[in-house]
Order: structure tokens, then C-alpha cells, then sequence
């Protein structure tokens, strides 16, 4: 609820038990007092899908949630090819928030809106613009591409995450060998597929994160963390150098 605030989202409705009114007073008067409807735990439990609710549900508008528009100042896109998991789309859009990436293209996947996304997001969602593409695997993926060529087109340097199993390139760049200071999307792609065929032979540009042989692979969410973050450490270490010089 204190994250829908920060985001400037104003909810439709918001129904909260007299116990959660008791003990969040001080958030509830940030509110519209015409928007709380008070129910019983009863009520709310069966109005959402949260097996055990800490006792507020807002209902939110989909046109307050941010709308993916290009910006020509744009230089961090992140790219999650088919993410099935409702935790892990969840996580990699609090990821993507801490990182400062500007916006995220889903290529089908868990719908971000989903209540488990949004609860596994800690309101990340609300912060961040996303473009989802739909229809069938094939529609998807080649509305993806077109997206991607537009920004190769303005600069974007594109780049997919490998596994030594999925990769097609014989030579994937550890990612700490990249210029993480240039426009970049990166790509991450499904739990169990990786990313998508067609996508990896139009930009075969590949980077990894090198690991223990006796590990096939990593969870999608976890290698996002130091991939998404390494963009910040590359901007501390130059600012920092800089201010020492």
C-alpha cells in the first residue's frame, strides 16, 4: 500500500479490515476516506487470491499504471523472453526498478498485473512502464524482433544471456567485458527454454555469468541481479575515479 502512494497511483476502491484500520491509522489518512470500505476478513479473503491477507486490497485502474512510451533519453531496456514464473517476473521488476532501467518488454510470460506478480514485485510494477506483446509464440517473438531492431536502429547495443547449454555463440563475453556506459538491452529468457531461437541468430551478441560447471544453469532472477546492477557499479567506479582524479 505504502509503495501504490510513493508511485502517485490512486486506487479505484480500497477494502481493509477494522483490525488493519486499528493498527495503520496513519497510512489510512493518506488516503480519500470516501475510497475505504471497511469488510470482514471473510469478505476480502474471497474478493482476492492471497491465501492468508494482511487485511488491505486496493483496486487500481490499468490506465494509472505507466505506459510504455520511447524516449529518446532511453539508454537501459531490459527484455524478458516468455518468464513463466509469477516470483520471477515479480523479482525482475524490483530488479530492473533498483537498476534503473527505463522500461521492460515481456514477450508473453505471467501477465505483470497478476496479483501474485504484483505481490512478488513489492510495487515495482507501479514504477515502471512496460510494453507486453500477445498473441501467438510466433506474433510474439516477431513483434518482439521489430521492437529490438528499432533500438539497434538508434544505438542500443543488444545483448542475450547464454548458458553453455543454450547459447549458439561458441564465445559468450563474461559480462563484466561489455561497456555497460552505452545504450543496452538485455535480453533474459525463459526458465526452461532460454531465450527464444530466433531471437538469439538475429542478435547473437551473447554475455554470461561464468560459474561452476557442476551448475547447469542459474535462475533466471538470481543472474539478473548482477547483470541489471553491474550498469551502476561501472557508473560508482567512473564518478568515484573521476572525483578522486
Amino acid at each position: 500500500m505504502e509503495e501504490l502512494l510513493f508511485s502517485g497511483n490512486v486506487p479505484s476502491k480500497i477494502l481493509v479490515t477494522e483490525k488493519w484500520l486499528c493498527n495503520n491509522l496513519n497510512l489510512s489518512k493518506k488516503f480519500d476516506e470516501l475510497l475505504i470500505n471497511i469488510v470482514s476478513e471473510e469478505v476480502l479473503a474471497s474478493a482476492i487470491s492471497t491465501k492468508n491477507p494482511d487485511g488491505v486490497a486496493a483496486l487500481v485502474e490499468i490506465s494509472s499504471i505507466p505506459n510504455y512510451q520511447f524516449n529518446i533519453k532511453d539508454d537501459f531496456v531490459l527484455v524478458l523472453d516468455r518468464i513463466q514464473d509469477p516470483g520471477n517476473m515479480g523479482n525482475l521488476f524490483r530488479t530492473a526498478l533498483a537498476a534503473g532501467v527505463n522500461t521492460i518488454f515481456l514477450a508473453g510470460g505471467a501477465h505483470p498485473l497478476s496479483q501474485k506478480v504484483l505481490r512478488a514485485s513489492a510495487g515495482a510494477v507501479f514504477h515502471l512502464p512496460f510494453q507486453r506483446f500477445e498473441g501467438t509464440e510466433e506474433e510474439i517473438i516477431n513483434s518482439l524482433l521489430k521492437s529490438l531492431h528499432e533500438l539497434s536502429d538508434v544505438g542500443f547495443g543488444i545483448f542475450s544471456t547464454s548458458s553453455n547449454k543454450n547459447s549458439l555463440n561458441e564465445y559468450s563475453k563474461p559480462y563484466w567485458e561489455i561497456d555497460w556506459s552505452k545504450r543496452t538491452a538485455l535480453i533474459l529468457g525463459n526458465e526452461g527454454k532460454g531465450i527464444h531461437k530466433k531471437i538469439q541468430e538475429a542478435f547473437n551478441e551473447t554475455i554470461t555469468i561464468p560459474h561452476s560447471e557442476l551448475v547447469e544453469s542459474l535462475n533466471v532472477a538470481c543472474v539478473a541481479v548482477p547483470l541489471l546492477l553491474e550498469r551502476k557499479r561501472v557508473a560508482y567506479t567512473s564518478n568515484t575515479r573521476i572525483k578522486s582524479d
